[in-house]
């Protein structure tokens, strides 16, 4: 063979060899493959950065909504004294001074309001729900008993308290605390309707972290916070 034709054999192996390159199936789906990996690699830094701004609009939020209840709670604490002192003006143009009237029952503290008892919601629910347990139905049992001979006749408040801290376990059931409140003193009140207690007699509150009985800095004092107060009016 002429050095000619050696070099057009030569040439030809060489293209026949590009072409079995650039026309492989494997190298194109290969490439494809790595497009398409970019394409999600550009797809996830979009979304995690979307991911971000939607979690600290979520903080934004939160801490929005802790203040719109310290509000709330601040506004029906004043609602409150204005009342509490409203009811001792007219106690005292009355002539009664808010003294203690008849026997106090057991159990229940006088105050110039009315004779008073306290229940933990520890005692009368579950945690974050407005259902009354067996525990709270007993110990209701007996303050209804109280309302129909001792306190026979008198008005009856029902004041329904959380402690200081945010709704996010149960804010599918429950707007924020005054909503939590509301639901426990009307869950209290049915309860002492349906053992007696005079529908007309009951008048309900809720105060949600308004007024609280000790700091809400510890689980002891979110505790005591916790609580339904019932109020013999005088």
């Amino acid at each position: 063979m002429t050095r000619q034709g050696q070099g057009g054999l030569i040439l030809l192996v060489a293209i026949s060899a590009f072409g079995a390159i650039g026309c492989n199936p494997n190298a194109r789906e290969i490439q494809t493959l790595k497009l398409h990996k970019q394409a999600l690699q550009r797809e996830n830094t979009k979304l995690a950065a979307q991911l971000k701004d939607a979690l600290d609009e979520q903080d934004t939020l939160l801490r929005e909504l802790e203040d719109k209840d310290a509000e709330l709670a601040q506004a029906a604490e004043q609602w409150q004294d204005a009342e509490d002192r409203a009811k001792a003006a007219e106690a005292i143009a009355a002539g009664i001074g808010g003294a203690p009237t008849g026997p106090t029952a057991d159990g229940w503290t006088a105050t110039p309001a009315g004779d008073k008892i306290t229940v933990g919601s520890n005692i009368l629910f579950s945690p974050g729900r407005a259902k009354l347990t067996d525990a709270g139905k007993r110990a209701l049992n007996g303050i209804a008993r109280d309302l129909t001979v001792t306190y026979s006749g008198r008005p009856v408040r029902v004041y329904g308290f959380t402690d200081g801290d945010p709704i996010r376990k149960t804010k599918k059931l429950w707007q924020d605390n005054l909503d939590l409140s509301a639901n426990r003193a009307m869950a209290v009140t049915r309860h002492l309707i349906g053992q007696g207690v005079d529908t007309e007699r009951l008048e309900t509150i809720a105060m949600g972290p308004a007024r609280p009985v000790a700091s809400n800095s510890s689980a002891a004092g979110k505790a005591r916070n916790r609580r339904v107060e019932i109020y013999a009016i005088r």
